[in-house]
């Protein structure tokens, strides 16, 4: 008979409890004797380990437990995610970009958190523990934002993950973004050193540029293809790696993230109505900050220390944008910082 695993996330009212109490919440009565024996055979796991019936429980972790376990008064429908395996693995055939022996690279869709928090449903960090079973599975080495798109490195073991953080660490890996900003920037290449430092009160946070006290963060910039003044396709190069980094670049230059509604920059920054010159024929355009739902910031291509280069295909809200504005890409984007 096939040993078929289902699976459930703890969910944020369970946070702090012992594995059996929260098991017999969530899943339903069980004898306790039953319960640990299950616990020890491993048909009741913890983010893929085995546990004692003391342990206790985080918010989004996953219980794993046989398909073939009686539960009296089942509660499953009430908290079971019992399609998030196929999710994940549909997900992943669908982002997965290529596998080295050191690394797995996605193509991580905008809106997906890399990592789980009280109101994440899916991130990354879930999918991994999903599809790889046990203690070798890929870990994170880097992050983008839940609402930035694009490429993503996996360290297939400790030893990868060791040697990955520190080519980031010492600059040895280049990433490259895209992003659509209106209005342009002033100039068309540049570097910008400005420390950031996370200001604000709980629940209101935000990222700012801080002379005094901000850590040091810089960003290289290229335009790529611009319309006037008003709106422009560019590259980004983030040399340092702080939260939210081009972003709050970008609002500092008054050059911000279309479909960005944390760091928006100056209000009323762009409203086209007219045909665009030199670029195609489009007629009618409104173009205003609350027509994007999206972020439109993509990580698009890392050179590794060894010149290779691995790259993330622009997702289609992307592609579609820069069609609609008439914007082009050149050829060389992953030489442009290298």
């Amino acid at each position: 008979m096939t040993l078929e695993m289902l699976v459930i996330k703890i969910p944020e009212t369970e946070d702090g409890s012992r594995i059996d109490r929260c098991v017999r919440r969530i899943l339903g009565n069980i004898n306790q004797a039953m319960l640990e024996k299950y616990l020890r055979s491993g048909l009741i796991l913890l983010d893929n380990k085995k546990i004692k019936s003391s342990v206790k429980v985080n918010t989004g972790q996953l219980v794993k437990y046989s398909s073939h376990i009686k539960f009296e008064n089942g509660k499953i429908k009430q908290f079971n995610q019992a399609d998030i395996n196929n999710y994940y693995k549909n997900l992943y055939k669908r982002i997965f970009i290529k596998e080295t022996k050191d690394f797995i690279a996605i193509n991580k869709p905008c809106g997906l958190a890399v990592q789980g928090g009280s109101s994440q449903k899916y991130h990354v960090d879930d999918m991994l523990k999903c599809i790889f079973y046990d203690e070798t599975a890929p870990k994170l080495v880097h992050r983008i934002d839940k609402d930035t798109s694009g490429l993503l490195l996996i360290a297939k073991n400790q030893k990868s993950a060791k040697k990955i953080s520190n080519f980031f660490k010492e600059h040895k890996i280049i990433k490259t973004y895209l992003a659509i900003v209106s209005p342009c920037p002033k100039t068309n290449s540049g570097v910008i050193d400005a420390p950031i430092l996370k200001k604000g009160v709980d629940g209101k946070q935000k990222m700012k540029v801080d002379y005094s006290k901000g850590k040091q963060s810089i960003t290289h910039y290229k335009v790529l293809d611009k319309i006037g003044s008003r709106v422009a396709v560019i590259a980004l190069y983030p040399k340092t790696g702080r939260t939210h980094q081009l972003r709050v670049h970008l609002e500092h230059i008054n050059a911000p993230i279309v479909g960005d509604r944390k760091y928006t920059g100056l209000p009323g920054i762009y409203n086209l109505s007219e045909k665009l010159n030199d670029h195609d024929s489009i007629t009618q355009i409104k173009w205003n900050s609350e027509d994007i739902n999206n972020l439109q910031l993509h990580a698009y291509s890392i050179h590794m220390p060894d010149k290779e280069t691995i790259e993330a295909e622009l997702n289609e809200d992307f592609k579609n944008n820069l069609k609609f504005l008439g914007l082009s890409l050149p050829n060389n984007i992953n030489n442009i910082f290298t």
